[in-house]
C-alpha cells in the first residue's frame, strides 16, 4: 500500500510538471488518479534485458470489428447504451490462424439507436447480386493473369480468417514481393476490398506497405505489396524490452505514415501493432488497409462500427461521427503496448474492454510513476476522449517526446534478439515434448 501511495504521489508530481510544460493544454494533467494507481502485480513486467528469456503469454491476434453499414444519417450524440440483442462479429483482415469470419460474435455492443435491429434482413438474391457486382469492378481495377504464374519460389508466412501470405520472387525484377490472398466468399463486406487497392494504388509513402499489383482469380483476390523481413512489430515487442527512446523512434515513424495518408483524408481504421512492420533496414511501415475509409468534402465523417477491440476510439463504439483522429487513439495504445507487451485490457474478453474504453477516461497504465513526464504528456495527447482535444499527427510530430527518439539503426538487432528469443522457445518446447514421450 505504501509503494502504491508512493507511486500516486510520483504521478501527481508527473501531471503537475506536464501543466508547467504545457500551460496552454492543462487537460494533459486531468487523468484521474484511479488510473494511476493500478494493480503492478497484473501480468508482471517484461525482463529489462532483452536477452531475458522470462516472456510474458503470447498474445492471440486481436480481432477486428468488422461492423455495420455506413449510416449516413445523423448520429445521435448522446451517451452510449447497451443493445444486448444487436450482434457483431469480429475478425481481422487476416485474423487468427485457423478461424473464420463467423468465429467471433459479441452479443452485447454500445449502441445510440436500435434502428439496425429494425431493418430488413438481406435476401440472398440481394446479397449474390452484389456479389456480383462487386467481382465486375474489381475485374476493371485488377490485373489479368495469375499470380501463380507470374511469380516464383512461393513460400507461406502467414494464415489467418482472412486469407494467406505468402512471399515469393519476380523472376523479371528479382525482387521479393509479399502477396496476400484473400477467398472473397470469406468476406462479409466485400465492397470494402475495392476501397483498399483505390486507397493503396493512390498512396505511397516510404512509411507505408506499399501497392505493387493486383489479381482476382475465380473469387481469389491477391493482393502484391512490396515484402517487409522483419515481421510485425508485435513479434518483437512480446519478446524484447522497448526503452522510451525506441518507443519514441517507432512512434515517430508511424506518424508520419498516418500524417500523409490524413492529408489525403483518409483513415485507417485498423492501427495496431500487428499492422505495423518493421525492416531489418531500420525501416517502419504501417500496413493493412482493409478497414480504411476515404473521406470527401460531401462526407468528411464516419459512423460504422468498425476496428480491432483494444484499439479501437471511444467516440466509434458510441457510435458518434469521427474522422482521423480515431488513427491517433489507436497511436496511443500501440505505445502503451510497445512499453507493456500487450494492450490496456487485453487480459479481458473484447465485449469487456469495448464496455471500459467507452466508459473510462483514460487506460489504465501497470507503472506510470516508472514513465517520464514526456512520455506521459504524449499518451495524453493521442488519448484523450474527445478527439477535438487530442493532437494531429503533424501536431505529435513536433511533440517533444519524439525528440528523444534514439536511431532505427537498432532496430535490427531488436528483431534478432526476438527471432533467437523465439526459436529459444521452440526448442525448449521441443524438448519437453520428447522428454515426456
Amino acid at each position: 500500500m505504501i509503494r502504491q501511495i508512493s507511486a500516486a504521489a510520483c504521478d501527481f508530481l508527473s501531471a503537475t510538471s506536464a501543466m508547467y510544460f504545457y500551460p496552454d493544454k492543462p487537460w494533459l494533467a486531468t487523468a484521474h488518479l484511479g488510473n494511476l494507481i493500478t494493480q503492478l502485480s497484473r501480468g508482471g513486467y517484461r525482463a529489462a534485458h532483452p536477452l531475458a528469456t522470462a516472456l510474458p503469454p503470447e498474445p492471440q491476434l486481436a480481432p477486428s470489428l468488422s461492423g455495420e453499414e455506413d449510416n449516413v444519417e445523423e448520429v445521435d450524440k448522446e451517451s452510449a447504451t447497451f443493445a444486448s440483442s444487436e450482434l457483431i462479429h469480429t475478425s481481422s483482415l487476416l485474423g487468427a490462424e485457423g478461424t473464420d469470419e463467423d468465429t467471433f460474435l459479441l452479443s452485447d455492443i454500445l449502441s445510440t439507436s436500435r434502428s439496425a435491429l429494425e431493418r430488413p434482413r438481406v435476401r440472398p438474391q440481394q446479397k449474390s447480386q452484389l456479389t456480383q457486382e462487386v467481382l465486375e469492378r474489381l475485374r476493371d481495377i485488377v490485373n489479368k493473369g495469375d499470380p501463380m504464374t507470374r511469380y516464383i519460389e512461393f513460400v507461406q508466412v502467414g494464415q489467418g480468417g482472412f486469407g494467406t501470405v505468402y512471399k515469393a520472387i519476380d523472376p523479371v525484377s528479382g525482387n521479393v514481393v509479399a502477396l496476400k490472398k484473400m477467398p472473397l466468399r470469406k468476406r462479409s463486406r466485400k465492397e470494402l476490398v475495392i476501397n483498399e487497392i483505390q486507397v493503396m494504388k493512390e498512396n505511397r509513402h516510404p512509411n507505408i506497405v506499399n501497392y505493387i499489383d493486383s489479381y482476382l482469380v475465380d473469387e481469389d483476390l491477391w493482393l502484391v505489396m512490396e515484402y517487409v523481413d522483419g515481421g510485425t512489430l508485435t513479434s518483437v515487442l512480446i519478446r524484447v524490452f522497448m526503452e522510451e527512446r525506441m518507443i519514441a523512434a517507432i512512434s515517430r515513424e508511424c506518424l508520419k505514415a498516418l500524417d500523409f495518408l490524413h492529408s489525403k483524408n483518409v483513415i485507417h481504421r485498423d492501427v495496431k501493432s500487428d499492422n505495423i512492420l518493421l525492416g531489418m533496414d531500420g525501416s517502419v511501415k504501417l500496413t493493412d488497409f482493409g478497414l480504411c475509409a476515404q473521406l470527401t468534402s460531401e462526407r468528411n465523417t464516419r459512423c460504422t462500427v468498425l476496428g480491432s477491440p483494444y484499439w479501437v476510439a471511444p467516440e466509434i463504439l458510441k457510435r458518434k461521427e469521427y474522422d482521423t483522429q480515431v488513427d491517433i487513439w489507436a497511436l496511443g495504445i500501440v505505445a502503451i503496448e510497445m512499453l507493456e507487451g500487450e494492450p490496456p485490457y487485453f487480459r479481458e474478453s473484447p465485449l469487456q474492454a469495448q464496455r471500459l474504453i467507452a466508459h473510462n477516461r483514460y487506460p489504465p497504465l501497470r507503472m506510470p510513476s516508472k514513465m517520464s513526464v514526456l512520455f506521459h504528456a504524449f499518451l495524453h495527447s493521442c488519448l484523450d476522449t474527445d478527439p477535438s482535444l487530442r493532437w494531429t499527427a503533424r501536431e505529435l510530430l513536433e511533440h517533444p517526446f519524439l525528440k528523444t527518439a534514439m536511431s532505427l539503426s537498432v532496430l535490427p538487432e531488436a528483431i534478432r534478439i526476438a527471432r533467437k528469443i523465439c526459436q529459444g522457445m521452440e526448442t525448449i518446447c521441443a524438448n519437453s515434448e520428447e522428454n515426456q514421450e
